[in-house]
């Protein structure tokens, strides 16, 4: 079982790298706010368009630091596993569990980095925005939707391996993004990636943003049924000594 020790490790290195992209991707707009402190700070750097939460860099960019993220936090899968487990519905639900506490660091990471960022560089909009509860509605819904990413993950390493899982998925999110950003489908998880931004700009509704919850937590749900059937097909070939 991986320790618990490289896993705070692991988070600790992740926040830190988020840091350094949330650095690059705003510092232009650091310097703006040096400039004109009334400047709304707030509002360009939680943007979808472009930028640290643009629904490129949630759908694609951060996509294989994900992946990898669940290949070293959650515990490798061994024949000998569901041996002492007995069944593989038991493997199954403590991986499933892992996948959501995996994607829940991940996209809290994520939504902290920001979070900080615009506490610590524009403090007045942060406190009359409200921003706490939009960012906490946001980390449920970037929750689910990388859950549903790291479903369908192993999902697809259930049938191949790791390499055709991660190239899978990946090609998968990105068609998303594709679908969502040049041709307009009305409705992908990538619409819900990041609601910051139409909260700030446009006033979306407490209701609309519970509608896309529910949407996102009844996909997770599908996602949990299929793979469900993948572990129930999945060969485990265990070795049997001779000694």
């Amino acid at each position: 079982m991986k320790s618990n020790q490289k896993k705070v490790y692991l988070s600790m290195l992740l926040l830190l790298l988020f840091g350094c992209l949330w650095m690059i991707y705003n510092i232009h707009y650091l310097k703006i706010k040096q400039a004109d402190p009334s400047y709304p700070l707030i509002i360009d750097v939680s943007g979808s368009v472009d930028g640290y939460l643009s629904i490129k860099n949630l759908l694609v960019t951060y996509i294989i630091p994900l992946l990898l993220f669940y290949r070293f936090f959650i515990e490798d899968e061994h024949p000998q596993t569901i041996v002492r487990l007995k069944s593989r519905m038991h493997l199954y639900r403590r991986r499933t569990i892992q996948v959501f506490k995996s994607s829940f660091i991940y996209s809290f990471c994520i939504l902290t980095i920001n979070f900080a960022g615009v506490f610590i560089f524009d403090r007045f909009h942060f406190l009359s925005s409200n921003y706490w509860n939009i960012c906490l509605l946001n980390l449920a819904l970037l929750t689910c939707i990388y859950f549903s990413v790291g479903m369908l993950y192993y999902f697809i390493f259930d049938f191949s391996n790791s390499i055709i899982a991660m190239a899978g998925t990946f090609c998968i999110c990105f068609l998303l993004y594709l679908l969502n950003s040049y041709l307009n489908v009305p409705w992908t998880p990538a619409s819900a990636l990041n609601i910051i931004d139409p909260f700030l700009s446009s006033g979306i509704s407490g209701h609309q943003s519970l509608i896309m919850i529910g949407k996102e937590l009844l996909l997770s749900i599908v996602m949990i049924l299929i793979g469900q059937f993948a572990i129930e097909k999945k060969d485990f070939i265990i070795e049997v000594s001779n000694d």
